[in-house]
């Protein structure tokens, strides 16, 4: 018997000797890069508006304003005279000068129309050269222009169609 527990001792010895070459415990690489953090992306810094653009934007704005203000001048005048000519039976004298009116009112918000379709075309015009170059300025300030210009466009939409009921 002590044959027997000499050598279960040897082996419960012989067991608790880990290998030669134990693995690792720091990290594999695969664990690391699953942790690190996704790089951040370039910080883009736009430059300031080109005066051009600045100028066109200017432009476009007072043409709507100047539009805007050729249309509050028409309807003044003319909404009482649309309002009777609407109750007029067609073809009236009446009916005839609500017509006239209204056609003015139109042709007052043409101003205002040409400018909003002229700074559409300017936005979109920006928003392609943004494309090819991300540090181009002034975005913000288009988007503030377009914004009051279809505003402006809008509220005279609005009055029209108020008007023609």
């Amino acid at each position: 018997m002590k044959l027997s527990a000499i050598s279960v001792l040897c082996l419960v010895i012989s067991g608790c000797v880990g290998p030669a070459n134990p693995p690792s415990l720091t990290p594999r690489a695969i664990e690391t890069q699953a942790n690190a953090p996704p790089p951040a992306p370039p910080v883009i810094v736009q430059k300031q508006i080109d005066t051009n653009m600045a100028a066109k934007l200017a432009a476009s704005i007072a043409e709507a304003n100047a539009g805007d203000t050729d249309f509050v001048k028409a309807d003044q005048g003319g909404r009482s005279i649309i309002l009777a000519g609407n109750r007029a039976p067609e073809g009236s004298e009446a009916w005839v000068a609500a017509e006239v009116a209204r056609s003015a009112l139109q042709v007052a918000r043409q101003r205002s129309a040409g400018a909003l379709a002229e700074i559409d075309a300017l936005a979109i015009a920006h928003a392609e050269a943004a494309l090819r170059d991300p540090t181009i300025g002034g975005s913000a300030e288009v988007t503030a222009a377009q914004t009051e210009i279809e505003t402006i466009v809008a509220r005279q939409t609005a009055r029209l169609e108020a008007l023609n009921r």
